[in-house]
């Protein structure tokens, strides 16, 4: 009998993220509805591969490309290469030639501030990363935020978080504190990640603001082990993680049988929102009490 030889992809992603396991399920989902015939190489640290990644002897690789490094090494591969990661306002940010399965930034904020809106919120914030070029993804999604806001003429707050290597822990907690007291409540804070939710929520309850009733908060990635950790159930945005791994492994499968898919976008927009207790703010009712949460 004879064996087919199996097809060797290397899947070149952080599996410390929620987001990049739920895509790698996704692929792993594809390959095994096709049956035997795929090889998956997965590294726990996959930068150490980078270097001669030109060289490596396999038949294709998927890569999360949020990584300049990354994006930067596989151009010069000469395997085919389907790229994962955020989309882009501007076309021209996304790499040239390149196959690329993108969850949908602006979708992600829009579902989150209509939430907000559902539950009777009418002041918004925003809680995001200093930019750098790994977290281009985080600056589409403050444009994104920006844009939605401005078209309501209202003023938009985005608070930029700071890192570990600028600030202290304490510190970090302290200039958090003092921006959430500074906005006007009742308000609804849209966080980049499921992470910078919950510092959030931690930083609510060490200042004693009540969550959801003065701030509400939601997430994005839908990540359980953050929210696990969070002090109160935390809403959240759920990407369609799974199913942009899912189209990246089929397209390159389709490459892997000639076809020619260079520069070739395909954009997911979010499975929906796990709604839970952060963001369930209600809205008073013309005689101060509670009316229905929708």
């Amino acid at each position: 009998m004879t064996m087919t030889k199996a097809r060797r992809i290397a899947l070149l992603f952080d599996a410390n993220t929620a987001f990049n396991r739920d895509i790698m399920a996704g692929i792993a989902a594809y390959f095994g509805s096709m049956g035997a015939g795929w090889a998956p190489f997965v590294e726990e640290d996959f930068r150490l591969r980078l270097s001669g990644i030109e060289h490596w002897q396999g038949d294709g690789i998927i890569a999360n490309f949020d990584d300049p490094a990354v994006a930067a090494a596989l151009s010069r591969c000469r395997v085919p290469v389907v790229a994962v990661g955020g989309s882009y306002a501007d076309p021209a940010n996304y790499p040239a030639g390149v196959s690329y399965v993108a969850t949908d930034n602006v979708k992600l904020i829009e579902l989150a501030r209509q939430h907000l809106i559902d539950v009777g919120l009418q002041r918004f914030a925003m809680f995001s990363v200093p930019a750098t070029e790994k977290n281009r993804w985080a600056q589409e999604r403050e444009n994104a935020f920006l844009s939605l806001i401005q078209g309501d003429r209202l003023a938009a707050g985005i608070f930029h978080g700071c890192s570990a290597m600028e600030h202290s822990w304490d510190e970090a907690v302290q200039r958090q504190i003092v921006w959430l007291q500074s906005l006007p409540k009742p308000v609804g804070i849209i966080a980049v990640t499921d992470a910078h939710a919950r510092q959030l929520l931690q930083t609510c309850r060490s200042a004693g603001i009540a969550v959801p009733e003065q701030v509400a908060i939601i997430g994005i990635d839908d990540d359980p082990l953050v929210r696990a950790l969070a002090p109160i159930p935390l809403s959240s945005v759920i990407h369609g993680a799974q199913k942009m791994g899912r189209t990246a492994a089929h397209m390159l499968n389709r490459m892997l049988l000639g076809a020619n898919l260079a520069g070739i976008r395909v954009v997911v927009p979010p499975a929906g929102i796990n709604v839970l207790a952060s963001s369930q703010h209600q809205a008073l009712d013309k005689n101060g009490r509670p009316g229905a949460c929708k």
